[in-house]
């Protein structure tokens, strides 16, 4: 698995707002892995000088953002901040995707000062794993609770140093499930891939002997599989073991911070047709929900079940900017709520 980083700084695009932002995006990619997609950007990033106390009806557990585009934080297809021309619109592959994926990507709630956190990964449609720097110029915007376009910035490669806190799990199934020797998998788990963001966490890995040819509801061609509480969810969860449900815990996030559960809708979206599958996403945990060490990574079947557990540990190698961490072995915020 490897992961190309890029950074984006935002400036106001009118002297009638002051709001700027700073996010980390990178592409996952995978080693040998055919049914992973390679079409996804994932992020981590915040603002300021945002509305105050906007709590989203996407997310947020209230009734703001409801506008097109309200709330939102989208790249877009254009390569110069200048005006809405140059700015271009949401940048994804119309072609193949019948449905706008940032159509609700964007920032979920803010404090009393108009601070906003957001994180979320994006299929685009395009291939992004060509090594060709794809992202590379692309205008980052950030739109008003009434959807308007209020802060613009040029994406551009990180720092060639840059390197997230990584924690890492190997998924075994859990006992009295399935204990095949075929059902495993493998997690990497990014803290820290925004500086100021620390309760921004992404994770990335595959699990293999899931239920082969699954599409996920969530891709929206139609299928209904996954769509039940926790179908083929990927989670970090809250405990401190494997063993059972009662050690495990429930979905690791500080629930007097973050108003509906983050994890709720974090799963794998398709399994090829011997059940592996591209584990991908990003999500914010709140402040009091920031110790990933030795948390149980949980991966659910299609009917919610949890079928997988392995305990995060700190990486003892360095994740360097595009450097490979482990390949397809194919190819060789209640902290408690559910």
């Amino acid at each position: 698995m490897n992961a190309m980083y890029y950074v984006a700084s935002t400036m106001p695009l009118s002297d009638s707002t002051t709001v700027t932002s700073t996010t980390t995006l990178f592409v996952p990619q995978w080693s040998g892995l055919e049914s992973a997609p390679k079409d996804v950007v994932c992020f981590v990033g915040s603002a300021k000088a945002l509305e105050p106390d906007i709590k989203s009806t996407n997310g947020g557990g209230g009734t703001d953002c409801t506008a097109g585009n309200g709330c939102g934080v989208h790249v877009h297809a254009g390569f110069d901040c200048s005006d809405t021309t140059t700015q271009g619109g949401h940048w994804y592959n119309s072609e193949k995707l019948a449905v706008d994926p940032w159509k609700l990507i964007g920032y979920e709630q803010t404090d009393s000062d108009g601070y906003g956190q957001f994180a979320s990964c994006v299929r685009t449609g395009f291939d992004l794993t060509s090594g060709l720097d794809p992202l590379e110029g692309h205008a980052f915007i950030v739109h008003a609770n009434d959807g308007s376009r209020i802060s613009c910035g040029l994406i551009s490669k990180a720092p060639a140093d840059f390197a997230p806190v990584t924690y890492e799990a190997d998924t075994v199934p859990i006992p009295g499930t399935n204990l095949s020797n075929d059902v495993t998998g493998t997690v990497a788990v990014m803290a820290n891939v925004h500086k100021t963001v620390t309760d921004g966490v992404c994770y990335m890995g595959y699990a293999m002997g899931l239920e082969p040819n699954v599409e996920s509801f969530l891709l929206g061609t139609g299928s209904q599989t996954c769509d039940v509480t926790n179908g083929c969810g990927a989670h970090i969860h809250s405990g401190t073991g494997c063993k059972n449900s009662d050690v495990q815990g429930g979905h690791y996030y500080d629930n007097t911070e973050i108003a509906v559960d983050p994890w709720k809708l974090e799963s794998y979206y398709t399994t090829d047709s011997s059940g592996e599958g591209a584990l991908i996403g990003c999500v914010l945990t709140g402040d009091e929900a920031t110790d990933y060490k030795q948390r149980p990574f949980v991966v659910h079947k299609t009917d919610g079940s949890r079928l997988l557990c392995g305990l995060l540990k700190k990486s003892k190698k360095t994740n360097k900017n595009s450097k490979k961490t482990k390949q397809s072995k194919k190819s060789k915020k209640s902290k408690k709520t559910e």
